[in-house]
């Protein structure tokens, strides 16, 4: 192994240790935020305010991390609010739990849903409350089946942007970024002079970035 490679592959270590700990203190910040509002959400529950509970789960279930326990437990008793608040016929308090799951499964997507299962429910639930609801006046003529389709069909739209044009977006924002940076490290020498060949690649590396951020952006 040459002399230069060495401190390359120390430099790409030390930057593999530093990300794995970025990842580290944000998944501990996450699962600790999560847990502390969990109890709140239980002490909450304990002295008979739902709706303050709701909130302070649906802030459990925001805090997501994968396999997080308190988040499964966050969305588990909001679904269990949900069911009996409707089976009393407390239509509010059950909109609010359903809404507070469905927020929360959308808050933390990326390429995944990763409560797709929840939020469909979830969704199913709100539509079928909805249509029990006072209809406006442009609505009173439909029956309440037609209701529940059109708020369900509503509330299934994904406006999101195409998951794999974000990868392309954050692929392009790498590369530009990583070709700004080799431009200044090796387009020069020590005394100024132009690095043709090095300047070269790192442009090119730049403006293709730049051409792939572009292009997720506005297919996005």
């Amino acid at each position: 192994m040459s002399a230069e490679a060495i401190p390359s592959r120390r430099r790409a270590v030390g930057y593999a240790i530093c990300a794995l700990v970025v990842l580290l203190t944000a998944s501990t910040r996450a699962l600790v935020e999560s847990s502390r509002a969990l109890s709140a959400a239980q002490s909450a529950a304990a002295q008979g305010d739902t709706s303050d509970a709701i909130r302070k789960l649906r802030r459990a279930a925001h805090w997501y991390v994968p396999g997080s326990p308190f988040c499964a437990d966050a969305y588990q008793q909001l679904e269990r609010l949900a069911t009996e608040a409707e089976a009393q016929g407390r239509a509010e308090q059950a909109l609010a739990a359903w809404r507070a799951i469905r927020a929360s499964a959308l808050a933390t997507r990326w390429l995944i849903i990763p409560e797709r299962a929840r939020l469909d429910r979830a969704n199913r639930h709100i539509a079928a409350l909805m249509a029990e609801l006072p209809a406006p006046p442009e609505d009173r003529a439909k029956d309440r089946a037609r209701l529940r389709e059109e708020h369900l069909a509503l509330l299934s739209e994904d406006r999101a942007p195409d998951p794999a044009w974000l990868v392309v977006l954050a692929i392009g924002l790498c590369a530009w970024l990583v070709g700004l940076f080799r431009a200044m490290r090796d387009g020069w020498d020590e005394e100024d002079r132009v690095q043709k060949r090095p300047l070269a690649v790192a442009a090119a590396l730049s403006v293709g970035g730049l051409a792939l951020l572009l292009l997720a952006v506005a297919r996005a």
